[in-house]
Order: C-alpha cells, then sequence, then structure tokens
C-alpha cells in the first residue's frame, strides 16, 4: 500500500513542480510518513529537509532522486523496465505482420511507443487546416463516371447550406457502401475542393461529433500500419504504462527551464488539448518536446565530458620538445610549414610536453597539409626514444603514408615498417619482431596494426587517419595492451563548426585553415550529360600537356532502377576515345594488389585516365592529376565531392573538377552541384551539406562511441545543444565523479543511454 502511494506521490510532484518548490513541507512529510518503516533513512531525510523554512532546490532534488531510487530498488527497476519492454504485439488488432512492420522501423515495445512522438497534428474542424469538415445527410450513392470515363465512387450529401458530394477513386463492393444509409446523418474529414459547382471531398473519414475540435496526432509510421491501429497502440501505452516511466531529469533543470515532468510530457505530446499551443506542437518547440530534447543532449554532452576527462587523466609521456630536434626536422622538408600548420604544431607540442595522454583532433581541409604535420610531431616523440604507429582506414591509404613517410625520413638514420593485411607472411613476421626488438622506429598499418598481436618496445605515438572517431575499443585495446600513447587523429572531413560540441567534444580540436603557398584555385564546372564529348576534348587538351585525369562513377554495376552510368560502363567508352593502353579501370571490388598495381600504374607509369568508383576518394595524391571528371555528381554527397575534387590540384599546374549531371536531377542535387561551383572552403560545404542532408543522413550510419539522436535536430537545436553542454560542465565541476546521492539517477540513466557507446568509467 505505502509504495502505491510512493508512486502516487512521486507523479503529484512531477505535476504539481511549482508548489512543491514553494511548499515543500506537506510533501516531504508525507514522504516521511510512507518510507517510516520501509525506508528509515529516506525517512528521516525527508523529515530534516521539511523542517527547514527554505530548502535549497539541492536538498529538495536529493529527496526526490532517493525517493525515485528507492521506488525503481522496492517495485523492481526490473520490473518497471520489463513492463515499458512489454512487446507492442500484445495490442488488439496488431498482428505479425504489423509488429514486423512497426519493430523495422524502432517500435517494439511500449517505452517505444510512448517515445514515438507525432510528426505533425491535426486540428479537426479549425479553420485554416489543411483538412476541414462537411456535415450533411446522404441523399444517394453508387458507382458512377466522370467525364473522363473513370469510375468513381460518389455520394451526394444535403447540408445546411446546399449540397456536396464524397468522392472514392479506390473502392470495392463493400467499400465505402457498407458504412453508409441513406438518410443518416454524417460528419466528413478530408481535402475540400469543388466539383461541378459545389463543394466535394475526396476519400473522406467518417468521424463522430466528439471529434470535431479536437487536436488530432499525427504519426510517422511504415505503409503496412494503419493510423487506427497504431492509435490504439498509444492508448494503451499510455493508461496502462506512462507510470513506470523514469523521469532522469534533474528537478532543478526542469525547474530551471520550466520543463514539465516526462509523465506530463509524454501525455501533452501524444494528447494535446490546448489549440493555442498548436503551433510549437507543429515546431517541434513546446516545452513538452523541448525537454526531450535538452535531456537528449545533456545526458550526451555528460558522456562526452567524463569520458573527455578520462582521458585526460591517463597518465602519458612528458616529451622533450628541444629547439635542435624542430631544426632537424626542418631541414627534412621540403617545403616550409605555413602559419596555420605552425600554429598547431604549437598546440600538439603543449599537449606532448605534458605527462598525460594527448587526446587531439586536427582538422583540415584536404590538401592542407595535415600529413606533413603529423609527421613531425611523431618525430618529436621518435627523437624522445619512443616510437610512432601511423593507422589508416584503407590498405591503399596505409601505402600511400609509407611511401611518403619514406621520402620524409631519406637520408636519415629512421627506419619503417608497413604491416597490412597484403604484406607477405614472411615479411610480416620479420617486420614484427623488429618492432618488438625496438629496431623499428615508425609502423604504418590500418587498424589491425592494434588489434592483432603486433607488440611494441616503446609505443609513444599513434596517429590515427580519416577515422570521424577512433573508436573506444580501439583505445581499450591499448590501454589493455599496456600502451598509454599520445593519440593524435586527423581528418580531412570537414564537420560545421556548430557540431565540434557533438561529433568532438570529448577531444580537444585543432584546425589547420589554410592552404599552402602556390597551388591555385580547382576550376569546378558543371555541364549536363550531353556535354560528354566536349568534355572528353578538354580532357584530352590536358592530356596532351603530360598532365593526368579522374574519371568517377558512383556504382560499379549498372543498375535499372536508379538509371546510373557505372564506372564498367564509362570505362568502355572513355577508353575507345582516349586509348585503352593509357586508360585504366579502379573499383572496389578488385584485389588489394591489383588496386596497388592500378595506383602505380596511374601515378608513376603508362596510365594517364583513370576510370574509378569513390575508392580513391580519401587521400590519393597524384600531383600530376589536374582533371576530375565526376558522373552523376548529383548522385553525389556534398562532403564526398569535396573530398574527391581534392584528388586534383596538388601541384603548382591549374586543375579543374567538371561536375557532369543527369536530366533527372532533383532540386537538392541542383543545389549540391551549385554549392560546389561557388564554394572552395570544406566548413563552409559541410554546414550546406548538413542543411540539405540534415543530421541523420549527414552522419551517415551510427558513428562509434555516440548514442542515438532520437529527439533532437542538431542544426536546429544548437542553443539547446550548448545549453545542455553549459549545465553538464556546471554539475560535473560540483559532482566530478556523480558520486553524491543527489546524482545516482543522473549516473544510472548515463551508464544506460551510453551502454552500447562507452565505457567511460573504466578505461583509462
Amino acid at each position: 500500500m505505502e509504495l502505491g502511494n510512493l508512486r502516487k506521490l512521486l507523479n503529484s510532484i512531477g505535476k504539481n513542480r511549482s508548489d512543491f518548490i514553494k511548499n515543500p513541507a506537506s510533501y516531504l512529510l508525507s514522504v516521511s510518513e510512507y518510507t517510516a518503516k520501509l525506508n528509515p533513512t529516506l525517512s528521516a531525510m525527508a523529515a530534516r529537509t521539511a523542517e527547514k523554512e527554505k530548502p535549497s532546490l539541492t536538498e529538495l532534488d536529493a529527496v526526490v532522486h532517493e525517493l525515485a531510487m528507492f521506488i525503481a530498488s522496492a517495485s523492481g527497476s526490473t520490473k518497471a523496465a520489463a513492463l515499458l519492454h512489454t512487446s507492442v504485439a500484445t495490442v488488439k488488432g496488431i498482428g505479425g505482420k504489423t509488429a514486423e512492420a512497426l519493430e523495422k522501423a524502432g517500435i517494439v515495445n511500449m517505452e517505444d511507443v510512448l517515445l514515438h512522438f507525432p510528426f505533425r497534428y491535426e486540428a479537426i474542424g479549425y479553420e485554416g487546416g489543411e483538412k476541414g469538415v462537411l456535415t450533411g445527410v446522404l441523399e444517394t450513392h453508387g458507382p458512377t463516371f466522370t467525364r473522363g470515363k473513370k469510375r468513381i465512387y460518389k455520394a451526394v450529401f444535403r447540408s445546411d447550406s446546399g449540397f456536396f458530394s464524397a468522392l472514392w477513386f479506390n473502392f470495392s463492393k463493400s467499400y465505402p457502401a457498407s458504412g453508409l444509409t441513406i438518410g443518416s446523418r454524417y460528419h466528413l474529414y478530408g481535402n475540400i475542393g469543388r466539383m461541378d459547382g459545389s463543394y466535394s471531398i475526396v476519400h473522406p473519414e467518417m468521424i463522430s461529433e466528439a471529434d470535431i475540435g479536437k487536436i488530432r496526432a499525427v504519426y510517422s509510421l511504415p505503409t503496412a500500419v494503419s493510423h487506427k491501429t497504431y492509435a490504439s497502440a498509444v492508448f494503451r501505452a499510455v493508461h496502462d504504462y506512462l507510470e513506470y516511466m523514469p523521469d532522469t531529469l534533474p528537478l532543478r533543470l526542469a525547474d530551471k527551464y520550466s520543463y514539465p515532468d516526462v509523465r506530463s510530457a509524454v501525455k501533452t505530446l501524444h494528447y494535446p488539448d490546448d489549440i493555442s499551443q498548436l503551433g510549437k506542437l507543429q515546431t517541434r518547440s513546446h516545452p513538452a518536446y523541448e525537454r526531450f530534447v535538452f535531456e537528449e543532449l545533456f545526458y550526451l554532452q555528460l558522456g562526452l565530458l567524463m569520458k573527455k576527462k578520462t582521458y585526460q587523466e591517463v597518465s602519458g609521456i612528458a616529451f622533450d620538445v628541444k629547439p635542435e630536434f624542430l631544426e632537424e626536422i626542418a631541414g627534412m622538408m621540403p617545403f616550409r610549414l605555413t602559419s596555420a600548420q605552425k600554429r598547431v604544431l604549437a598546440d600538439i607540442f603543449n599537449d606532448m610536453k605534458r605527462p598525460k595522454q594527448m587526446n587531439r583532433l586536427v582538422q583540415g581541409d584536404v590538401g592542407s597539409g595535415k600529413t606533413i604535420v603529423c609527421f613531425t610531431a611523431a618525430m618529436v616523440a621518435v627523437k624522445n626514444g619512443c616510437q610512432a604507429a601511423i593507422i589508416a582506414p584503407t590498405e591503399v591509404l596505409a601505402e600511400q603514408h609509407f611511401r611518403s613517410l619514406l621520402n620524409f625520413l631519406d637520408g636519415t638514420k629512421y627506419t619503417a615498417a608497413l604491416l597490412t593485411g597484403s604484406t607477405a607472411d614472411k615479411d610480416k613476421k620479420a617486420s614484427k619482431e623488429l618492432v618488438r626488438e625496438g629496431h623499428i622506429n615508425f609502423v604504418v598499418g590500418t587498424h589491425t596494426l592494434i588489434q592483432e598481436d603486433t607488440e611494441f618496445a616503446a609505443l609513444g605515438f599513434v596517429v590515427i587517419d580519416e577515422q570521424h572517431r577512433f573508436g573506444v575499443l580501439q583505445r581499450k585495446t591499448l590501454v589493455e595492451k599496456g600502451y598509454t600513447p599520445d593519440i593524435l587523429l586527423m581528418t580531412a572531413t570537414p564537420i560545421p563548426r556548430t557540431l565540434s560540441l557533438t561529433f568532438y567534444g570529448d577531444l580537444d580540436i585543432s584546425v589547420i585553415d589554410a592552404m599552402p603557398p602556390g597551388r591555385k584555385p580547382i576550376i569546378t564546372k558543371a555541364f549536363p550529360e550531353s556535354s560528354r564529348h566536349r568534355i572528353f576534348d578538354s580532357v584530352k587538351k590536358e592530356l596532351d600537356k603530360g598532365h593526368k585525369a579522374y574519371f568517377i562513377y558512383p556504382l560499379i554495376d549498372t543498375s535499372d532502377k536508379l538509371a546510373l552510368k557505372a564506372a564498367t560502363e564509362g570505362y568502355e567508352e572513355i577508353a575507345h576515345y582516349f586509348g585503352e593502353d593509357v586508360t585504366g579501370l579502379l573499383h572496389g571490388r578488385m584485389k588489394a594488389d591489383e588496386k596497388r598495381e592500378m595506383m602505380n600504374a596511374f601515378k608513376h607509369g603508362r596510365l594517364k585516365v583513370l576510370v574509378s568508383t569513390t575508392v580513391i576518394e580519401v587521400g590519393v595524391d597524384v600531383p600530376d592529376a589536374t582533371v576530375m571528371v565526376i558522373e552523376n555528381a548529383e548522385r553525389f554527397g556534398l562532403s564526398q565531392l569535396h573530398q574527391l575534387r581534392g584528388r586534383v590540384g596538388r601541384g603548382a599546374e591549374q586543375s579543374y573538377c567538371v561536375l557532369v549531371y543527369s536530366k533527372q536531377i532533383s532540386e537538392d542535387g541542383k543545389a549540391r552541384i551549385k554549392a560546389m561551383e561557388q564554394h572552395a572552403d570544406g566548413f563552409k560545404l559541410s554546414e550546406i551539406d548538413l542543411e540539405l542532408r540534415g543530421p541523420g543522413d549527414f552522419f551517415g550510419t551510427r558513428q562509434s562511441g555516440l548514442p542515438q539522436f532520437r529527439f533532437s535536430n542538431i542544426v536546429k537545436d544548437v542553443k539547446i545543444l550548448h545549453r545542455a553542454r553549459a549545465e553538464a560542465e556546471e554539475l560535473l565541476a560540483e559532482d566530478p565523479e556523480l558520486a553524491k546521492p543527489v546524482n545516482k539517477t543522473v549516473l544510472e540513466a548515463l551508464k544506460t543511454r551510453w551502454k552500447e557507446g562507452i565505457d567511460f568509467l573504466n578505461i583509462g
């Protein structure tokens, strides 16, 4: 009995938060009374707080969270979770196929139903809505023909102002006839138009008089699921399961920003009753929805900050960055560093000098000179007696880094080894032995380098190239092997500045925001596919100068559905024009050694034209290449187009990027191509890309280490993101380990939200 009273009391505190804060004594005394036998400690805590004239929000928060924790443990948080995880298939009317369709849409259980909010609302019977209501008495109904001889079903109704008709273009023997009775009065809801001089309504919904004046929630659902069926699931979830939903937003934050408690918010979003709030509901700016956005971003930032704090506490190597080291390294470079490169190196060296592990990301546009910055920092580590590892996402890029590194080390005493899946077993075994004994200074490879049985004598510096996020498991692998090297990530995939808190909130960031001198801006032009031979003629003029060209296609095989040019088809046409002896084909299905041979032939050998899929997108460096032709350019994202463009313009000659688009180009496709013609800055393009595609498509598949975004749109909600970051920072400043009783619920919620993405409490 007491437990039920406590649950009702907790709900009452949530619903009447302002009253609880102003007049807490009665609530606290009830808590004390109901918990006297069940939890004497909580009872005494509530009584002490009630005795105070003006208890602080923090003290009230502490009682509420202790109460929530007690209810969860007493009734069994496992039991509550089990109830919330009741399958949606238990709802009457939801069969196997419907449940399967909902599951594919991410709606598996009652908690999913509660948190799957409407994407829009309809105000039934209000002026200004997309749909309207017509009321009348049925006069006649039956199949008929339009003037164009199309068979339809038509029903004529008499209203107070005349006659109107209802039209069905899709009908059967029983539908809609079985639901219609001449002489009966009906309320029809739908899109209203005009036909033959009178009002008409197409495929109307028959509603009751009680429905008129209400706000109806409309959900985004799979085509196999009817709104009527899903509405019954929502009704059951709200009435039978909502009471078990935990409220994990700290009370002081909910009060500070006037956010409702979780149960009130869920009910408001599914069953709104205030027409004046319709605008805010439609734009998702209503406090009931903003509450979930804030909470999601608050826990995101809390996790990232704790993760960053954990990294900062890991003991590292205090490197000695001697001026004579830097002078010697400067003598190894074929060119002078830009001011931007020097500034980033200063950030890196400051980190390296500290006795803590470095975790820094270097962002730089394609061709900005990130690689030489990383080589320089790694060389300082080597000069301190440590080994450096350079990890690339692909074998092609690893091999390119290895060749660049050999050029950098040419004429010095320092050694390097390449370890990839294609390295012969005999060579791999010998190299690993030399690495283990400390005879190799630099090791270049793919991610398997740290996951396999490679042992280092003194690993002190790791460079991770072209990874948006260095996965927690990989970092954990290093820690478990006993290595705590300084970690430097680098990426040429610009993330909009507004998103750096979301994407890289756990890392320190440096940006190389200037290009090396002497490089000419790449001229970018767009042409329809009908101009192909004109493009070929222009490319031939470049080849006649001794230059080289890429032709990029989006797919390897033809697809009737998308009607795209495939690289294999395009190769035949291009080879016919330029000659088979100077034209090569590179695609993702080739073996690693075949790719290597093809790239070498293009970079150093006979090939002047390389026809390829996007396998050359990242990192490939051929200074003689001055033309990049991208077929079906409208099919690529802006970031991808910019990365491809960055494969040319790497020498002193003028370079060109040609974007070829098809007749079926969409408005978004036109916008992307226009942006490419107008902008060379990768950061600017990434912001445009984000606006065009939205955060879901921008990030692509779920990134390692981040929880999923269920409510927030990180473009639209950037102000809330900064607010959440500030609150997370303030909370951790007060309680760095979230060890205080008041933050128990916060810590548990944090673990739950990050359970698949991060083990920040154990790493380091």
